[in-house]
């Protein structure tokens, strides 16, 4: 079995890449299932066209859905640096409600085209209009959430689409305009359907009552619901004119704030960039916000500072049981602030997160597995969630991936065309108890724990001052922040390849950079690289299938690889340049730390914890010392931003080591890992990272070649 499991052999390698296509198969058919509740759920790929660019969007909807199946539709969409696949798991869960959900990738990010940026949400009230297109969608219950940058986007859909003015205002102002009504400020807080009823004639009476219908269609079709999740609440009460009188006027859209309690780089517990006072102001209160609860705002009243109600907590209280909360939803005048426990990265892939969302939209559309106000329904628990166990099954499939690109390798490297390749792998240098070997491992993990204390103080601040660079590396901060990472640890790590090579030079005699085959002709090299592009093109071919046949990526939380648009690859060629030297140097430590006297298993977990554990060890102190402070005062300070940044690191580092030493152990060769963790990273980067700006460019040849 062992021999037939070999790298070393044309035969083993075979048998492991069937093994690990297969397995790839079949979690990402899991994860399928999982997503689509066994088959219940149909999801879609979609490309909206609008203002002259595509938008990127995945389309939820039940398995049996038709024209006549009046849903209620719930609107999608990501922070910075990510794409739309980030905020699947939540859409996921609607789905699986009942709901008809869209998830969209805005304009800039993920494969969506920019536009002409005239659009301030990016795409999501294009989205809206859309869903307003859809004749299964119940036009009066659409509702709205988005995360991070999402969260400002989501804001300023709410501003283009929302009704400043309450539908009593609607109906008063046609008495004002249409049929010359006056009004003293008092009478225009009365009902508008009352005073008709008082004022006009029969004929006016009956031409008012068409008017007023039509006022209702158009209040009752704008968005009803919205969730700011982890960002800005961008949406300020405006003053508007009714009957002639300037009131002030809040949009008429529900509206909830979750925000974690210790959301990274924002001051106070609660807040993000708004001060608590900024918050209770929104929320027409004088008092500090209670969490969970619904408020009604007052919106009838004129008064400089009317007084909201508080109704009761989102799990205490019902629409169907409270006759105030559904008059409060129903009229769009709810608020509600939610702070769930954990940081911001956490906010997408929390099931804290998600209980509270599918709760909160069950009740603002009034539906969780069929229409809350039937008798019949059974809604589905919010605590029965199962995006966890995809996001597993998704994360299980991009390691039989990794596993199936090392057997690949392993078995193009036994043919004619690459056997050249294949080099003798260096003795191992070191043992147990060789001083070098432990004096660099140690090293090696201060200067991780170092790269990313840079990086995570330094944060948004890490960038280029050259235009130039800026144009050809033209990713948001996040890549910023994931290359000056990766640059800080290969110098270091490059540092300490020194210092090891120097010891044990003088302890064996033996000079690490020559074993490793670095120096090789430029045309082995070339003719390597060329091998790994084989391997990143079959891997890209085998995403391309799940995606068609499943609608999986190779991704677990904001990290992995996802289609893309051709052009998107000469982004990666470029990034490639920039983050070559960092995995070359690792490429070396790895395999030249090998032990004679461990066994290969060993001694490469040994090697992957090397790689990962001062990250882990940085997370683990920065997190666990919120987490306690919250635990004994309520309150936590969070650390810096640059964290939710570097999240991937914590899979990427120990994974890439590896890929390090298998593809080392199957060629004998440092550059075949180096070119390979170099193109997983770039695809990963590119694919996962907002696009922003990379399409407006001037024809195919300057989209191709990424000429600015």
């Amino acid at each position: 079995m062992k021999e037939r499991l070999n790298l070393q052999t044309y035969e083993g390698s075979r048998s492991i890449f069937r093994i690990s296509v297969i397995a790839v198969i079949l979690f990402s058919f899991l994860a399928y299932m999982l997503a689509s509740g066994w088959g219940s759920v149909k999801i879609s790929e979609l490309n909206i066209d609008s203002r002259g660019s595509v938008m990127q969007a995945t389309m939820y909807t039940p398995r049996n859905t038709n024209s006549e199946s009046n849903l209620p539709c719930v609107i999608f969409t990501h922070g910075l640096s990510c794409n739309h696949s980030t905020v699947n798991p939540f859409a996921e869960e609607l789905a699986k409600r009942g709901f008809a959900v869209l998830s969209v990738s805005t304009y800039g990010s993920g494969e969506s085209e920019t536009s002409d940026m005239s659009d301030p949400s990016y795409g999501m009230y294009d989205a809206l209009q859309y869903v307003r297109t859809l004749n299964y969608v119940d036009q009066t219950r659409i509702g709205m959430i988005g995360h991070s940058q999402g969260s400002k986007n989501t804001s300023a859909a709410v501003d283009m689409d929302s009704s400043l003015l309450t539908l009593n205002d609607l109906k008063v102002n046609i008495l004002y305009d249409t049929f010359g009504q006056t009004f003293t400020e008092e009478e225009i807080q009365q009902d508008a359907d009352a005073l008709a009823e008082n004022r006009l004639t029969a004929n006016e009476l009956s031409a008012y009552k068409v008017l007023a219908k039509q006022a209702e269609t158009y209040f009752n079709t704008r968005l009803k619901a919205a969730v700011i999740l982890g960002g800005n609440w961008g949406s300020e009460a405006q003053d508007v004119s009714v009957a002639g009188y300037t009131v002030v006027r809040e949009p008429n859209t529900n509206m909830c704030y979750m925000i974690s309690t210790f959301n990274e780089g924002r001051a106070g517990t609660g807040q993000q960039n708004l001060s608590k006072e900024e918050m209770m102001a929104k929320f027409q209160s004088t008092t500090t916000l209670q969490p969970a609860q619904w408020y009604a705002l007052d919106q009838t009243s004129n008064a400089a500072a009317p007084a909201s109600t508080v109704l009761g907590g989102l799990f205490d209280i019902s629409y169907t049981g409270s006759a105030a909360l559904r008059d409060a939803i129903d009229s769009r005048t709810t608020r509600m602030i939610v702070n769930q426990i954990g940081g911001h990265a956490k906010d997408y892939f929390s099931t804290d997160s998600a209980r509270y969302i599918l709760k909160y939209f069950e009740q603002a559309l009034q539906y969780n597995c069929g229409n809350i106000t039937d008798p019949a329904t059974v809604p589905m628990s919010e605590n029965s969630l199962t995006f966890l166990y995809r996001e597993a099954c998704d994360l299980l499939a991009m390691f039989a991936m990794f596993i199936s690109i090392i057997a690949l390798a392993g078995m193009l490297l036994q043919t004619k065309k690459f056997s050249d390749l294949r080099m003798e792998c260096t003795e191992p240098l070191s043992t147990k108890k060789s001083a070098p070997f432990w004096i660099s491992a140690m090293l090696l993990v201060l200067a991780t724990m170092f790269a990313e204390y840079y990086v995570a103080t330094k944060g948004p601040t890490l960038g280029f001052k050259s235009e130039g660079l800026k144009h050809f590396l033209s990713l948001d901060f996040t890549a910023n922040i994931h290359l000056w990472f990766m640059w800080i640890l290969s110098i270091a790590s490059f540092v300490v390849l020194v210092i090891f090579g120097i010891m044990t030079k003088k302890s064996t005699g033996r000079n690490i950079v020559k074993e490793l085959n670095l120096s090789m002709s430029v045309k082995k090299v070339l003719r390597t690289f060329l091998l790994s592009c084989v391997l990143i093109v079959y891997a890209y071919l085998l995403l391309a299938a799940m995606k068609y046949f499943f609608h999986q990526d190779f991704r677990f939380w904001d990290n992995g690889m996802k289609d893309m648009l051709p052009q998107y690859w000469t982004l990666c060629l470029r990034y490639m340049i920039f983050i070559l030297p960092s995995f070359l140097v690792s490429a070396m430590m790895v395999n030249g730390g090998r032990m004679k006297d461990m066994n290969d298993g060993l001694n490469t977990l040994l090697q992957m914890v090397i790689a990962g554990v001062g990250i882990y060890i940085l997370v683990a102190y920065s997190y666990g010392t919120v987490y306690a402070q919250y635990a004994s005062t309520g309150i936590g300070s969070a650390p810096a931003i640059a964290f939710i940044s570097t999240w991937p690191m914590l899979i990427n580092l120990p994974v890439f080591a590896f890929i390090n030493r298998k593809l080392y152990k199957v060629s004998g060769n440092v550059w075949l890992p180096a070119f390979v963790n170099t193109w997983l990273v770039a695809w990963s980067m590119v694919s996962c990272q907002s696009q922003t700006g990379y399409y407006l460019l001037t024809n195919f040849a300057t989209k191709w070649l990424g000429i600015f």
